[in-house]
């Protein structure tokens, strides 16, 4: 723990305990849409595998007959006005973002929009169509746009300590907000040690709704072909691994439980906008690693395919969630709100 940071994090949380106060009394005025509004948000700083939950309530949604539109934020990219994300854009990844763009390629009947305030651009989204649901990715600490459901995401193998609020730790805010929550959601249970999960249930506020995923990755994409080779032809065969993520230590060690991980492997902050550069010294270093397989997470593969000399070098692990326990419970939850 970065004692010496302590002075730094409290007048941080005391900053935003001033907002959520504000909020709390009613003296700061929200954006209420005309659509039920589903928030799905964490406590820390990226890496706690919101995405493929964000991209399961999706799934289930359209499956449902619903018309969904996602609202993010162009975090790390070009465009600042509200916009729909084009999958077709030649840089769509460094111009919308690599989460929106990686949303919208894998639900190709969901309408993604970006822009550089939540409320702003949930309002021009529904300008634009009629929509049955509105997700928010990344949305807990957004309070100016109003929400139907709060769902928070904790990932149950971060360290205790990190939930001490930034620069100190990773947390956004106070372990104190999480009471704002309708549910929550614990990631990567089937990678945390038991002690660890259990700890973690213990300082849960009591009465929440708690709903348990694990992670496995069952196969691999290719980045130029689209083809798909299962996690068994990966077993053995050593991988040089490139992400540019909040957790890297999360990937090495799902991956570690296929096959060797080059020590040469590089690492980039999350978010990392890959320069043709960067794309050099990654293919240099693959090669000299005499590696079997160059393998990335999806949502660095679409930022990385159009730089790559020879993009079918590169495969993408597939992350899938599992529910735990008690199966269809999200689900159900979503659709209560609907109704």
């Amino acid at each position: 723990m970065k004692f010496y940071l302590k002075p730094f994090s409290f007048l941080y949380d005391q900053i935003v305990g001033m907002k959520n106060s504000l909020y709390d009394r009613g003296v700061i005025g929200v954006y209420k849409a005309p659509v039920p509004v589903v928030s799905i948000g964490n406590l820390t700083v990226g890496g706690t595998g919101k995405t493929p939950v964000t991209d399961f309530c999706l799934k289930f949604l359209v499956a449902e007959g619903k018309k969904v539109a996602v609202v993010s934020r162009s975090y790390r990219a070009d465009a600042e006005s509200p916009c729909r994300v084009d999958v077709d854009h030649p840089f769509a990844a460094r111009y919308y973002g690599d989460e929106p763009v990686l949303l919208a390629q894998a639900n190709p009947e969901v309408a993604v929009y970006v822009g550089a305030s939540k409320w702003q651009t949930a309002q021009y989204a529904v300008s634009k169509n009629n929509f049955d649901v509105l997700i928010v990715d990344d949305g807990f600490q957004h309070r100016k746009l109003a929400r139907d459901l709060n769902i928070v995401i904790l990932d149950a193998t971060e360290s205790l300590e990190n939930y001490a609020v930034i620069p100190e730790g990773r947390a956004r805010e106070s372990w104190d907000g999480v009471a704002r929550a309708d549910v929550l959601i614990l990631t990567k249970c089937n990678l945390a040690k038991e002690d660890d999960l259990k700890t973690l249930e213990e300082k849960l506020p009591p009465g929440k709704e708690v709903l348990y995923f694990g992670y496995e990755i069952p196969r691999f994409k290719n980045a130029k072909t689209k083809e798909f080779k299962s996690r068994d032809e990966f077993a053995g065969q050593e991988m040089f691994l490139v992400s540019a993520i909040a957790r890297p230590d999360v990937f090495e060690k799902m991956m570690r439980e296929i096959g060797p991980v080059s020590k040469k492997s590089l690492h980039f902050r999350d978010h990392h906008q890959y320069s043709n550069h960067d794309v050099k010294t990654i293919e240099e270093e693959f090669r000299k690693s005499q590696a079997r397989y160059l393998v990335t997470t999806e949502k660095d593969a679409v930022k990385l395919r159009h730089l790559m000399s020879d993009p079918a070098q590169l495969w993408s692990a597939s992350l899938e969630i599992a529910e735990q326990g008690q199966k269809g419970r999200l689900s159900e939850i979503i659709g209560q709100t609907l109704r």
